[in-house]
């Protein structure tokens, strides 16, 4: 099998159909009337042709006589007695040959009908159900009704070959089980989510399953035809059985003129029944042509089904018209130039084949041009409600500050920003150095620009390029298309770029115009750079065409600079290897002068144009952006940042301070106070800009901060009990407890980190004499229940008396019998750990206190030894502050 024959015609149903309109005209029975083949597929069973085989063999028959008779040298009895022996053997081969093909292609052809009927009543079915899913969500019922579309379109007009390209590029029935999983995530847990709404997306995934065996089943048995081989055996075999009557009849031929008519017409009859038996296994072999075609009107039906219901739902909204050019255009000088076989060979072929180069080639002209198609962004209602319905765990759409999947990437962000900050804390940064208005602008800029995170790629970008160039991180975003994530994408700019965003309200179109304008505006030494970073895999040709197709479509300039562009980043990707795979990077900086171009860091060459810059930054810039998330962001990240108030106070600073006398600097004279108490206070202030409140993902439970006695959140968790979240639990301590996380590298050393972490929870000093517990009840439960689990928690950790953790399980019990004896969803306990007991509260009432040296270290270890009640608050602790550095520089000082 190779391409040729996969585009050879194959349809199941009328391609006409696809451009009837089917929402003032409904489908009717007409509609299912099936196309009778072509004369060429079909003259072997006219009457006129049979006739025409049986009067030549008749005529023919003295011919084949005298022919054979030439070859005959033994004596004719001896030779009719090899005849006798091996006509009848051949007779048996030809049957049963025969009969194992009919069997085959019989079969073949039933599996074909009952595997297309099926998908297709399956992909009727599954419209329904997106229309119902769907019915209030048009945006998710365009999308996937369209692609039910594309499918349709496929199976009544398109080749076997245009489908496979179809399901290696885009696969139908994939994407459509990856939008009802994508909708389900965002939706799911939605109060207002109905348990129909819940059946539907199973049944969707249990018939996408079942549709995509039938189409695998499908196109298995349209692509297991018979190979000429086997029909060449067939000849063979029917040549040998004509040859051994005609020698047989010899012996009964007198006159070679004028044979027995009784031979001729037995004759005539054996080569017209070889011929058609011939022709009908050969018109079996093509079950979409010919005679013999299967019955389309069952699949045909449901296709026009699905048809029909999406045109009267959602209107010319969804489009069946073809992907690809449906009448590829012929080369005029060949079909003048093919000889006569070649006419003669084409007239006796089973059926057309569409031009294979022009459908790839169109097919990968298509695939281009959506990669280059703008996204609209999101309506900003539309936007809020995604982050508001996401569910924990989906980081890409994760938008509440809380969350801990969230606040991760924003510690992440952070990091290179805190550093700085620290670095000046111990250089003492002498602010008389800033020298003039440009200085001060860098300086201001350099104290809020920070690394980016594009979440939906995961994607880091730094927070300044590392050059000449000076130039800052603007913001990040991602160029998507459909549900794919191409690659991330970073805009750097000078500092001039910041402070022309700052005084604008993210909200008014007059940013994102002056965002635009500031950035493709160059003079004679600035710049703007754009760094791309692959999150998908594609090969030189598709992505260095992408890019410039984007930039021609912005370009007034010659043609042969967008040309010089596409074949500086084709180069580049070619000498990596011909893909730009996952983490390949491209920097292109643009200026007045022109785009240079680097590929994974090795620079490919410059393209000398002015407008080229201004274009290059317009593709991502412009109102028909190919990321909007990327403008989004670097309008959230400058708009309304304060940057020029900043300026302006630093340069008042710095007037002031160089217009007070200069003194003479005094010898050093030693302190003899302690500077704890310093130290102590930038701990605290450490601590406090970096502490945040995080939303347990589990139980969708919030914790502050800080607790009002000074204790900051450390991580937060929830105890299980099998499948059931009981409670969510946070764990509050001094900024001690945190110092013996810092050293402990993110991710790694886990076990010893954790040590430190229990070590530092459980001994109460001056430094860290508290640490806090506050649980918060997510599954309903009463006082003696949920007092006896946490007393049973802390007795084998506890080694004094057992009328102590008697007496805290008393305290509980009382605190849930004041408000009714039931620890409802959304009740509040809290213990505070120390050195003298554990403290119980109630939702704010305190209960009284556990005196007993030992009780409050049992009651940490509970959450914080090898055999924690909840590991996953163990592990937030751990991701939230391991490697943070925060006490660096204040241990330095």
């Amino acid at each position: 099998e190779n391409k040729n024959v996969m585009m050879t015609t194959r349809q199941y149903g009328n391609s006409d159909l696809l451009d009837k309109d089917h929402l003032n005209e409904p489908p009717t029975l007409d509609d299912l009337n099936q196309v009778p083949g072509t004369f060429k597929e079909t003259y072997w069973s006219k009457g006129i042709f049979r006739a025409s085989v049986v009067g030549i063999g008749y005529l023919t028959f003295p011919l084949w006589c005298k022919v054979f008779i030439n070859f005959r040298t033994g004596d004719p009895e001896d030779f009719s007695v090899v005849v006798g022996q091996i006509a009848p053997n051949i007779g048996v081969l030809y049957a049963t040959l025969l009969s194992l093909t009919l069997s085959v292609l019989y079969q073949r052809f039933t599996r074909i009908q009952e595997n297309v009927s099926t998908e297709a009543m399956l992909l009727s079915q599954i419209t329904r159900n997106l229309l119902s899913l769907f019915a209030d969500e048009p945006e998710w019922a365009v999308e996937s009704l369209q692609i039910v579309a594309n499918q349709v379109r496929i199976m009544l007009s398109r080749t076997r070959g245009v489908e496979l390209l179809s399901v290696m590029k885009a696969d139908t029935y994939a994407n459509l089980l990856a939008i009802v999983d994508d909708y389900h995530y965002l939706n799911g847990c939605n109060d207002d989510f109905s348990a129909r709404q819940e059946s539907i997306c199973g049944m969707l995934r249990g018939e996408l399953q079942q549709i995509t065996e039938s189409r695998a089943l499908r196109l298995s048995d349209e692509a297991s035809s018979l190979p000429p081989t086997h029909f060449l055996l067939i000849t063979s075999l029917s040549f040998v059985s004509i040859v051994a009557y005609v020698t047989a009849s010899l012996e009964v031929v007198e006159d070679l003129n004028n044979p027995p008519v009784e031979a001729s017409l037995l004759f005539s009859g054996l080569l017209a029944l070889y011929i058609l038996f011939f022709n009908f296994c050969k018109d079996l072999n093509g079950p979409f042509s010919g005679v013999y075609q299967i019955k389309r009107s069952n699949a045909a039906s449901h296709l026009l089904q699905t048809k029909w219901l999406i045109v009267s739902q959602l209107g010319d909204k969804v489009s069946f018209g073809a992907n690809y050019d449906d009448e590829p255009q012929s080369n005029d000088v060949e079909e003048e130039d093919k000889s006569l076989m070649g006419k003669i060979k084409g007239f006796f072929s089973d059926s057309e084949s569409e031009d294979v180069d022009t459908v790839e080639a169109n097919a990968m002209e298509i695939l281009d041009t959506e990669l280059q198609k703008p996204i609209e962004p999101l309506p900003p209602g539309v936007l809020d409600e995604l982050c508001e319905t996401a569910p924990p765990g989906l980081k890409s759409l994760n938008c509440d500050p809380s969350a801990p999947e969230y606040r991760l990437l924003q510690l992440q962000d952070e990091l290179a920003r805190l550093k700085w900050l620290n670095e000046q804390l111990d250089a003492d940064v002498d602010v008389t150095q800033a020298g003039n208005d440009s200085k001060a602008l860098v300086q201001v800029v350099e104290s809020k620009v920070k690394p980016i995170t594009e979440q939906s790629t995961g994607i880091t970008f730094d927070a300044k390029l590392d050059d000449e160039l000076n130039l800052y991180l603007v913001g990040a975003g991602v160029r998507k298309k459909a549900m794919i994530n191409l690659y991330g994408v970073a805009m750097y700019s000078p500092p001039s770029m910041m402070e022309m965003l700052s005084p604008h309200q993210r909200e008014n179109q007059e940013a994102r115009i002056a965002l635009s304008n500031a950035a493709r505006t160059f003079d004679t030494s600035s710049h703007t750079s754009f760094v791309i970073e692959m999150a998908f895999k594609a090969d030189a040709k598709t992505i260095s065409q992408a890019i410039a197709n984007s930039v021609a479509r912005r370009y007034s300039g010659r043609e042969a600079d967008v040309a010089v562009l596409e074949e500086l980043i084709f180069d580049g990707v070619q000498s990596k290897g011909g893909q730009a795979t996952r983490g390949m990077n491209f920097r292109f900086d643009c200026s007045k002068e022109g785009v240079s171009v680097c590929v994974d860091g090795d620079a490919q060459g410059e393209v000398l144009s002015d407008g080229l810059g201004a274009a290059f930054v317009s593709v991502f810039m412009d109102e028909n952006a190919v990321s909007p998330q990327l403008v989004n962001n670097c309008l959230d990240t400058w708009c309304g940042s304060g940057i020029e108030e900043e300026k302006d106070n630093l340069l008042a600073k710095i007037s002031h301070l160089s217009s007070m006398p200069k003194e003479s600097t005094p010898e050093p004279v030693p302190e003899p106070e302690s500077n704890a108490p310093q130290i102590e206070a930038e701990k605290n202030a450490l601590v406090e800009s970096k502490a945040q409140s995080l939303k347990e993902k589990a139980t969708g439970v919030s914790f502050n901060s800080k607790l009002d006695d000074g204790l900051y959140l450390v991580g937060c968790g929830v105890r299980k009990k099998a499948i059931i979240n009981v409670y969510a639990v946070a764990m509050y301590s001094s900024p001690a407890a945190l110092e013996a996380l810092s050293p402990f590298p993110n991710g790694k050393q886990k076990k010893e980190a954790q040590v430190a972490l229990r070590n530092a929870a459980r001994t109460f000093g001056p430094s860290s004499p508290t640490t806090s517990f506050v649980l918060e009840m997510t599954f309903k439960a009463d006082g003696k229940t949920i007092a006896e689990a946490i007393a049973e928690g802390v007795k084998p950790r506890q080694g004094g008396s057992g009328s102590d953790v008697k007496e805290l399980e008393n305290l509980i019990v009382q605190g849930v019998a004041a408000k009714g004896g039931q620890a409802t969803k959304g009740t509040i306990f809290r213990f505070d750990c120390t050195e003298e007991g554990v403290s119980v509260s109630v939702d704010g009432n305190a209960q009284g206190t556990v005196s007993s040296a030992g009780i409050g270290s049992a009651l940490v270890d509970v959450f914080m030894d090898d055999k924690a009640v909840s590991p996953q608050l163990v592990d937030s602790c751990l991701d939230t502050w391991c490697g943070k550095d925060l006490f660096v520089t204040v241990k330095s000082m």
